[in-house]
């Protein structure tokens, strides 16, 4: 994994962790959203977390299921913009 998609996971993975969920979650980076018990409205927050943290927007052609499946798929998408 390149150490920038690392870095971007490892922060979802921490806001979903403070913010979103009530309990820890394991990082698991792979793991489908809907696995680890994260609804859409919550997916919708952490793409606002990364448009925030990291100055970017992403384009509406990028948040597609797949790129929205995962932390690490999130990641990814997110990588090519920074």
């Amino acid at each position: 994994m390149p150490i920038q998609t690392e870095i971007i996971c490892q922060q979802l993975w921490n806001y979903l962790n403070e913010e979103i969920m009530e309990s820890p979650i394991e990082a698991d980076f792979n793991k489908s959203f809907s696995e680890l018990g994260i609804e859409s409205y919550d997916v919708i927050q952490l793409v606002l977390f990364i448009e925030r943290k990291f100055g970017v927007e992403l384009a509406e052609e990028d948040l597609t299921h797949e790129n929205l499946k995962s932390i690490f798929s999130l990641a990814s998408c997110t990588s090519k913009y920074l």
